[in-house]
């Protein structure tokens, strides 16, 4: 039937195909469950939880995300010239203020709440956002269903 050779080479083939499908089986899990995250991260971000604030982020980005103005995110970290510091993370304001880059996320969050309590309408960023947005005007060669 098969000559000693011919019948290692097919072994070998089936054991390349079962760890391709292993690797194929473990990739697709991960991404899944990275997606899922993803979803309750937006979710989080959407429901105006200030716990969802990242080292990686900047005053800029967590101002335009939490709908509070830049300079007063600023004002509370006691930074005298916000302009210098629009393109800085937050882990390097940490640094640069001799802090943990956890103290400088609880006076943001902090911050972040004392600013909603004095300013009631803004509780959430998806509000800001939802009152500024118009509906769209068809895009012309576009079918309807």
């Amino acid at each position: 039937m098969y000559k000693p050779g011919e019948r290692v080479k097919l072994n070998l083939l089936c054991l390349l195909l079962f760890l391709m499908i292993g690797i194929l089986a473990f990739t697709a899990v991960n991404t899944f469950e990275a997606v899922q995250n993803l979803r309750e991260q937006y979710s989080d971000v959407k429901s105006g939880d200030v716990s969802t604030i990242h080292p990686w982020m900047t005053i800029y980005v967590v101002s335009h995300i939490y709908n509070v103005p830049e300079d007063y995110l600023y004002h509370s970290l006691q930074l005298n010239y916000p302009n210098g510091y629009r393109h800085t993370t937050l882990y390097e304001l940490a640094t640069h203020k001799r802090q943990t880059v956890n103290q400088v996320i609880h006076i943001i969050q902090s911050a972040i709440l004392t600013y909603r309590k004095a300013h009631p309408k803004s509780l959430t960023p998806a509000a800001g956002l939802q009152r500024d947005r118009k509906p769209l005007a068809p895009t012309p060669g576009r079918m309807h269903y």
